[in-house]
């Protein structure tokens, strides 16, 4: 679901409080209820898809577990997910599907591997699956983290209710006010990049880099918070990834449930690094080719997984040349290349076509300050109160990424609380004119990840 729809701002804080009010019992028949709720308001024929592919792989989990065909049963989950996945991703995709059928493919690994027992009880096992913060766009949660949480009797915790209501504001402030506001900028540059130059090429991807950080973390911080506003702890899908220093450390860092599931799905299968230096190349490339078809079918987000396989590998051939000797680049230097690399993949990422892509790159090089930097900045925008706003946003944004999700912790002297409190009434304020405004405009922008 939307997470900034009116649905959801109107409709979460009455399912919250229904929540707590309930005997525990009833909670997760309630929870359960509520996520098929808000999936199927989406859409009415995604949320029988839904149901088909929890029925199957429940099904298949216990017969696994009980020994019988074993391979046979992983090999038609698998069949199925997959099958799901490219049938349906590709042409008109319902919403959620490429992170709920690697979550339900996950669950029956696990069983197949037996890392853990099969879930005997089929309402606990849907609410795992459609769970409905996490359920549209990750993060792909595991059987062992999710499942056991689900079945808890969970108490009200005053310090949970505070981190949970801070995550959700921080993700709001992160799409509708930083997010929101730069895809128009970028948008402009993406849809005509010769009259952008180098000048605005060079802010448009810069920009883009931060939107979909925002954009994709936003949605993650609303999923957290939500979930542990009812005691449930997600896990984390964002680590800072722009502070990395080398390749490997942004993708140690960016979309962690994605990398792990392909890490222990695909990788290790695969042979990992156990089979020589030249399959342990191979495997990368394989991983980071398939993520590029995970996100999309159009050779854009191809070339984009390749490239990132390929910065993997360079990585790994450097690593391998200097074993024993001093890094090649210090932290600083490490940083500012990463960065370069990370929004050149970026280019391919957002570009409608590679064609498209080509168009951004070159401009730098050929036509670096296009009509002057002050046509550039009157193109897109950039100008009077607009460039104030966009020096606010950014810093706002700087100083957010500073600040620990666990805020009730950070509260406890009265100093403490006055300053986050606000924090707080600023964060909000700025938000809801934000919502309004887009509301206001015509709607709601739907998050990028939405589409995977």
């Amino acid at each position: 679901m939307n997470f900034i729809s009116l649905t959801f701002v109107f409709l979460f804080p009455i399912v919250l409080i229904l929540y707590w009010k309930l005997p525990w019992k009833y909670r997760e028949l309630f929870l359960l209820a509520v996520s098929y709720f808000f999936y199927i308001k989406e859409s009415s024929w995604a949320g029988g898809l839904l149901l088909l592919t929890t029925v199957t792989t429940y099904l298949a989990g216990l017969a696994i577990e009980k020994g019988r065909h074993k391979k046979g049963w992983l090999i038609f989950t698998v069949a199925v997910c997959i099958g799901l996945l490219i049938g349906l991703k590709y042409s008109v995709p319902p919403v959620g599907i490429s992170f709920y059928t690697f979550q339900t493919m996950a669950y029956v690994i696990d069983v197949y591997r037996g890392e853990i027992a099969a879930e005997k009880n089929p309402r606990s096992y849907a609410l795992f699956i459609s769970f409905f913060p996490q359920l549209v766009a990750g993060p792909i949660e595991r059987a062992g983290n999710l499942l056991g949480q689900l079945k808890e009797k969970h108490t009200k915790s005053r310090a949970a209710l505070v981190n949970g209501a801070w995550l959700i504001l921080r993700g709001f402030y992160k799409k509708v006010v930083v997010a929101d506001y730069l895809a128009v900028y970028v948008d402009k540059v993406y849809s005509s990049p010769e009259k952008a130059g180098g000048i605005g090429a060079v802010l448009g991807t810069v920009f883009f880099a931060i939107q979909i950080y925002c954009d994709f973390s936003g949605y993650t911080d609303i999923a957290r918070g939500a979930a542990r506003m009812m005691g449930i702890r997600l896990m984390e899908n964002f680590r800072h990834p722009y502070r990395a220093v080398s390749i490997q450390d942004f993708w140690r860092r960016w979309h962690i449930s994605l990398t792990r599931w392909f890490t222990d799905y695909v990788y290790i299968p695969l042979g990992g690094n156990r089979k020589g230096f030249v399959k342990q190349c191979r495997n990368i490339l394989i991983v980071f080719l398939l993520s590029g078809f995970w996100h999309g079918a159009s050779w854009n987000f191809v070339v984009w997984g390749m490239i990132h396989g390929i910065y993997m590998t360079a990585a790994l051939v450097m690593t391998r040349i200097r074993k024993g000797k001093r890094k090649l680049l210090p932290p600083v230097a490490g940083w500012v290349v990463t960065l370069l690399l990370v929004n050149v993949a970026w280019v391919f990422f957002r570009a409608p076509s590679l064609a498209g892509a080509w168009q951004i790159l070159k401009q730098p090089f050929v036509n670096p300050l296009g009509g002057g930097i002050s046509e550039t900045m009157f193109f897109l925008g950039i100008q009077g109160t607009a460039a104030l706003r966009l020096i606010f946003v950014g810093l706002s944004w700087m100083v957010l990424e500073q600040l620990s999700e666990e805020i009730y912790e950070r509260c406890q002297t009265k100093r403490a609380f006055c300053m986050m409190a606000a924090v707080f009434v600023v964060m909000v304020t700025v938000v809801e004119f934000s919502w309004l405004g887009m509301m206001a405009s015509g709607g709601e922008n739907a998050f990028i990840y939405f589409r995977f």
